[in-house]
C-alpha cells in the first residue's frame, strides 16, 4: 500500500457496534497511543468504539495509567480532545499532562489492564528461528534471512498455558528504520504460536512479505507494543504497532476461542 493511500481506521465487527449512544464518558474504557496522543478507541457495554466516537465522548480530567510491554510506567491526566485536523481528520487526539515522550499505551479503565506481564525470551533460540524460517518459505521467500526482533511468552487467555508472540523484520538499513523501496526477501510480521488440541499452531497476526523487489510498495515495520486487558474480561488483547517513514498505525487484536479478531485500528500518515 502506498503512502498516498495510507489506510485510515477500520473496525472489525458489526456496524451497529460503532456507536454507544447510552454510554457516558465516565463509563468508557478509553485507550490512547503515546506519544502521538491519538485515540485508539474505547470499550463499553460490550462494544468496541473507534477513534471518532470515542474521542467525542472525552472530556478533560480523565485519568490514565500508562503501559509498555514491561509494565506500568506512570499516570497522566487527559486534557482537551479533538480531531487531528491537519493530517487525519477522522482520528481524534487528546493532550496529556504531563507530556509523555516514551512510546506507551494510555488506558483509562476501572479494572487492572495488565493482570499478566509478558516475559522476554532469547531471540536466538533455534526452534523459533526454524519456525520463522518455515513460515517465510511458506510465504514464497525461498532462502529467508531470519531476523527475530521480539520473542514474548505470555498467558493471553488466562488458562495457565503460555502463548508465544514472535516478531521478525528483515529490512536494509539501521534497525528500526522502514526503508523504501522493497527488496527481494524483505518482510516484517508478527506471529502467534499457541497450543490447540495438543498441537502447536502458528498464526499470522499481521505483516507483509516481498518475494520480489518492488518500487511501488511502502515498507511497514510490525511489532507488539502492548499486551493488555482492554475490555475487562480477563484475557489480554494484543496491541500491534506498525510504522513506515511517514506514518504509523495501531491495531488491537482479540483472542477468543483460539481465534484472532481485529477489533480496533487507527492509522495516520502522509
Amino acid at each position: 500500500m502506498s503512502a498516498l493511500s495510507f489506510r485510515r481506521f477500520l473496525l472489525a465487527g458489526n456496524l451497529a457496534a460503532l456507536f454507544c449512544s447510552t454510554c457516558r464518558a465516565a463509563d468508557l474504557a478509553t485507550f490512547v497511543d503515546l506519544p502521538t496522543g491519538l485515540v485508539i478507541g474505547a470499550y463499553a457495554d460490550g462494544k468496541w468504539l473507534p477513534s471518532e466516537p470515542a474521542g467525542k465522548a472525552l472530556t478533560p480530567g480523565k485519568k490514565y495509567r500508562l503501559f509498555t510491554l514491561t509494565g506500568e510506567i506512570g499516570t497522566a491526566v487527559g486534557g482537551k480532545a479533538g480531531p487531528n485536523a491537519d493530517v487525519c481528520p477522522d482520528l481524534w487526539e487528546q493532550t496529556m499532562q504531563p507530556t509523555i515522550e516514551k512510546h506507551a499505551t494510555a488506558v483509562a479503565a476501572p479494572w487492572s489492564p495488565m493482570p499478566r506481564t509478558a516475559k522476554m525470551s532469547d531471540r536466538t533460540q533455534e526452534a523459533y528461528a526454524k519456525a520463522a524460517r518455515d513460515f517465510l518459505v511458506g510465504k514464497g521467500i525461498a532462502k529467508p534471512v531470519v531476523k527475530i526482533t521480539q520473542l514474548l511468552r505470555v498467558d493471553l487467555d488466562g488458562n495457565g498455558e503460555d502463548e508465544v508472540l514472535l516478531s521478525a523484520t528483515n529490512y536494509p538499513g539501521e534497525e528500526g528504520e522502514s526503508p523504501y523501496p522493497a527488496e527481494a526477501g524483505n518482510y516484517s510480521f508478527v506471529l502467534l504460536r499457541q497450543v490447540v488440541d495438543g498441537k502447536v499452531q502458528t498464526k499470522l497476526i499481521d505483516g507483509e512479505f516481498y518475494r520480489k523487489a518492488s518500487e511501488s510498495q511502502t515498507l511497514y515495520r510490525y511489532e507488539v507494543s502492548a499486551l493488555l486487558d482492554l475490555d475487562g474480561d480477563g484475557p489480554l488483547e494484543i496491541v500491534l504497532y506498525s510504522a513506515y517513514y511517514e506514518g504509523a498505525s495501531v491495531t488491537v487484536w482479540q483472542l477468543k476461542a483460539k481465534k484472532l479478531r481485529k477489533v480496533l485500528e487507527i492509522g495516520c500518515g502522509a
